[in-house]
């Protein structure tokens, strides 16, 4: 089967943590899937997919996408577009936590406003530019199937640790909320577009806290979601114990 024959998955931020084991979980249960493993950077790209290939999964390759340049993104999407002519999975993991630059005592550091933007556009702006972006070649799939990387963090119905990290949080909010009116807007269509959150474990995101699972834990719901099938859910947010409240 050559790879155009196979579902055709992008991974973004995928050269470490959740996207690193979401890509070799896909690749190692799903010989049907060709899966790109997305970075910002092409060595640390190359570098992950030749990590995955010496551990003998060959349905995967590397592709370079920063979510913060639309350029980046519409080259990525190009690419894909030329050697796949579609996109049957979209999974946006990229994403970054950094309330910890903003210190409210500090008279030289920077504003709770800039470290706002910064957060917000990888884990709002530019992830919802992906999906835009990849929207057309979604639309050529016979079953697409979008999974975004959010946070029980940013939920209002769980309100957990209610005085800690306003600024990662109030992105994964504000993306649950895009990702429900996406999920509506492509619902007839077919499209299955969900919310998932990984759970606490171990990554550079978090400094690889030690409250923190195994990472491989990270990617067993995303990898749930990614390969539904037509009969499976649309608009949700759960983890890999079940739904989470709104």
């Amino acid at each position: 089967m050559s790879a155009t024959d196979k579902t055709i998955v992008l991974v973004t931020g995928a050269n470490q943590g959740i996207g690193f084991q979401t890509v070799k979980k896909l690749a190692k249960e799903q010989p049907s899937y060709y899966v790109l493993l997305g970075s910002r950077s092409s060595k640390n790209g190359d570098e992950a997919v030749a990590k995955l290939k010496a551990e003998g999964f060959s349905n995967i390759e590397a592709i370079t996408i920063d979510v913060t340049s639309d350029e980046s993104i519409a080259s990525a999407a190009a690419i894909v577009e030329k050697k796949f002519g579609r996109l049957d999975v979209l999974i946006n993991n990229a994403g970054i936590a950094i309330d910890y630059k903003y210190d409210p005592s500090s008279k030289t550091g920077p504003s709770i406003s800039q470290v706002m933007k910064e957060n917000y556009d990888v884990n709002v702006f530019g992830t919802t530019q992906v999906f835009e972006t990849f929207v057309p070649l979604l639309e050529k799939s016979s079953h697409p199937r979008v999974v975004f990387l959010s946070s029980s963090l940013g939920s209002f119905g769980a309100m957990i640790f209610d005085t800690a990290y306003p600024i990662y949080r109030s992105t994964k909010s504000a993306l649950n909320m895009v990702v429900r009116v996406f999920a509506a807007r492509y619902k007839e269509k077919g499209w299955k577009i969900n919310l998932c959150c990984p759970g606490l474990v171990q990554t550079n995101l978090n400094g690889y806290t030690e409250r923190g699972e195994p990472v491989e834990n990270g990617a067993i719901n995303v990898v749930r979601l990614a390969t539904a099938g037509k009969d499976g859910e649309t608009g949700t947010y759960s983890n890999r114990h079940g739904p989470l409240p709104w």
